[in-house]
Order: C-alpha cells, then structure tokens, then sequence
C-alpha cells in the first residue's frame, strides 16, 4: 500500500482498482470458479503494480452504498465488475464520472457503454448437448443452480440446442435446481433418485462444484458412473481432476480472459478511447472419467 501510495504522488492516480464483488456474496468458498478468477486477477494486477480494493456491499438499495462512495471519492482508478446486475443509479455513476470499467466472466445487462469480457455459455452448452446426445441413453437432465430462471439461462439454452441437433430433447421434469453447494447438489439428485436409478441417464451440471456433490449422490445410490449416468460439469477449476472419477467439463480460457481485460482496462485508464464492446471467449471440452467416450 505505501508503494502504490508513492506512485500516486508521482503520477496523480491511485494505483488501485475497484473489483466489484457480486452482490448478496457470501463467501468465495460457495464459488471456486469466481475463486480461481480472482486469484488470477490479483496475479495479474500486481505485477502491473496495482493494488486491489474489493467492492462490496450488502444492501444495494441503500441511498449512498460502497459502490458510490468510492466512485465519488475518487479512491480507484478504475473498475472490474464480477455482478450479474448493476443499478442504473450505478451505471449512471460510471458514466458520469468517466470511470473506466471492464467486466469480467458475468454477462451484464445490455448497455452501449459498457466493455464485457465473458464466456460463450450457450456455445459451451449446445456442445456439451452436442456430445451427450451423440450418446446411448435413455435420458437426459440439467441441474441448475436455485438463483438463475431457467428461461434466462444461456448454459441451459445451449444445452437444448444441442440436444435438438441430435434428435434428442430435454424434458422440463429433468430440471433440478439447488443451491451453490455440493451438498445442496447431492441432495437434489437423491430427492430424484427415479432419473438416475433405472436406465441411463446424462445430466450436465451448472459447475464443477456441484458436479462433485452429483458424484456423491450417484455414488450412494450405487448408480455406476459413467455406465448409467455421465456426468459433465462446467468450468474445469482445479478439483476437477483431483479426485475418482475424473470430472468431464469444459475449460474456460480464465487466464487469457483475466490478461485481457487487465489490459483493456488499464488502456482506458491511460485515456485510450476504445468502443465499448462485448468479447465472448470459447471453452474447451475437457473429457474425462464420468463420460464414455474417453473409455
């Protein structure tokens, strides 16, 4: 702090940057993929000599709230945005103080004004539906998470199309939900055991994490994985393949993602002027030991 405290005498800038964390967050252990970002994001601002300031604020309906304090203040010069959702008192905050922003991996609200960086979902989906409809099965599902509406949901949207390429289709009785935990997910697919008990089924899950609690479930209900039931997550964080089986999934480019937008974001600092533009990044399947192809 007293390093960036220095600079910002030399050059009239703070040094810091703003990460706005997501709004009713509640620990970075319900979210190693938010987790993994910000390790990377840290990382790759330190070694640009900045500091970090975590944004944060538990009741966003508040007249003044962090988000604005700073922003008025003057505290950072500029921000990362990992919220789903910005009020428009918020928005009008980042315009009228010119505050460069990028956000990262969230897919924001529509707004001309905005840079987004984020992962094709819906493309990440449609190839998972892709890949498990090319499968012999008799079923196929998708675990979502409790705070998503199915109809707003690009991983699921993508995971229909690409079932339907296949001539295969995901009945809306095949939805579960739960909450971001491996226990909330282990727990839905016990309270569903009639999907996974006779025949075969393939279910995507919303993320690793709750994948691993699939896993769990399928193992009590002695449901032989990935004979009966493949399992593909999403993200590829690192607990992934540390344990048996080895989780399908797809990979997200976290590390090209981060460096761009760290780039991107400090140009605006330097008074570039760029057309705000949203960048979709592609993930990877990544093919393991709960899918049968890789066997």
């Amino acid at each position: 702090m007293l390093n960036s405290q220095a600079r910002s005498l030399k050059t009239s800038k703070t040094q810091t940057i703003g990460v706005l964390f997501p709004l009713n967050f509640d620990s970075l252990s319900k979210n190693l993929m938010f987790t993994h970002i910000s390790d990377q994001l840290q990382r790759e601002l330190s070694h640009r000599n900045y500091d970090i300031m975590i944004v944060y604020d538990h009741d966003p309906q508040l007249k003044s709230n962090t988000f604005e304090r700073v922003i008025r203040s003057g505290k950072v010069d500029g921000l990362i945005n990992f919220r789903p959702q910005l009020l428009e008192r918020e928005i009008d905050l980042i315009e009228k103080f010119h505050v460069p922003f990028v956000s990262l991996h969230c897919a924001l609200q529509e707004n001309p004004m905005l840079h987004q960086l984020m992962i094709d979902e819906e493309n990440a989906g449609f190839q998972i539906g892709q890949f498990l409809g090319s499968q012999d099965g008799d079923r196929y599902a998708y675990l979502a998470v409790d705070d998503e509406p199915p109809a707003k949901s690009s991983r699921l949207h993508g995971f229909r199309k690409g079932l339907a390429s296949m001539g295969k289709k995901l009945e809306d009785d095949a939805i579960l939900s739960a909450e971001r935990l491996p226990s909330a997910a282990r727990e839905a697919v016990l309270d569903r055991r009639e999907l996974f008990e006779n025949g075969s089924t393939s279910i995507f899950v919303y993320n690793d994490m709750m994948a691993l609690g699939v896993l769990n479930a399928l193992r009590e209900l002695g449901v032989d994985v990935p004979r009966q039931a493949q399992v593909f997550g999403m993200d590829d964080i690192p607990m992934a393949s540390w344990f048996t089986p080895r989780l399908s999934t797809m990979r997200s480019p976290v590390r090209q993602m981060v460096k761009d937008g760290c780039d991107l974001l400090i140009s605006l600092i330097e008074g570039k002027e760029i057309t705000p533009q949203t960048v979709y990044y592609q993930a990877q399947m990544v093919l393991r030991d709960t899918t049968r192809e890789n066997k």
